[in-house]
């Protein structure tokens, strides 16, 4: 009977121990799945700071470039303006170019009429 109680004694022994076991299993998994979730928390956490970060970089992209659409722009049209008046003076001066010319013409022909007479 001595021999049926030891055995049974270390079945016993055996079974707390593997309850210890199995409880420190349980925690362990227990402390890694709060250690999971965690991490998908922060993770998230911190893939949203990096979305707001880039709507902001992109928010003051989309403000330099269009601020720098309308400097060019205005550039352009003073450039225009310029280009204008240029011509326009061109023009002037063309024309006053050809007056002159046929105003030396006429003065030549009156000369050699004088001449000749």
């Amino acid at each position: 009977m001595a021999d049926l109680e030891n055995k049974v004694e270390k079945l016993n022994d055996r079974v707390t121990n593997l309850e210890q076991r199995v409880t420190e299993t349980t925690t362990n998994v227990n402390n890694l799945v709060r250690e999971f979730k965690d991490f998908k928390t922060e993770m998230r956490q911190q893939n949203e700071m990096r979305a707001n970060e880039l709507r902001d970089l992109q928010k003051r992209q989309d403000e330099a470039n269009a601020k720098h659409d309308i400097e060019m722009r205005e550039m352009n049209q003073k450039m225009d303006a310029k280009f204008n008046k240029l011509s326009d003076q061109i023009h002037t001066m063309t024309i006053t170019a050809v007056v002159g010319f046929g105003a030396i013409a006429v003065a030549i022909g009156g000369l050699i009429i004088a001449a000749l007479k």
